[in-house]
């Protein structure tokens, strides 16, 4: 996961694994937090939103390693 803000919200992009190893991205979500609790969690999960916030596609395995 990475994370970012939209409309000056709590958000993430969420990566899933590949086959062959690296991350795809998956989900960009966008967090609603009321009280200190998340209330609200909207999921988009078309391509075109990824780009307004310039997300890589993909992260290859290579760059993951070491960083858990």
């Amino acid at each position: 996961m990475t994370r970012l803000t939209a409309n000056r919200q709590p958000a993430l992009a969420a990566y899933a694994p590949e086959p062959g190893g690296g991350h795809r991205l998956h989900s960009l979500q966008v967090l609603t937090v009321t009280g200190g609790l998340v209330a609200h969690n909207v999921v988009f999960a078309d391509p075109a939103e990824f780009a307004a916030f310039g997300l890589p596609a993909g992260i290859p395995a290579e760059e993951l390693r070491g960083r858990r």
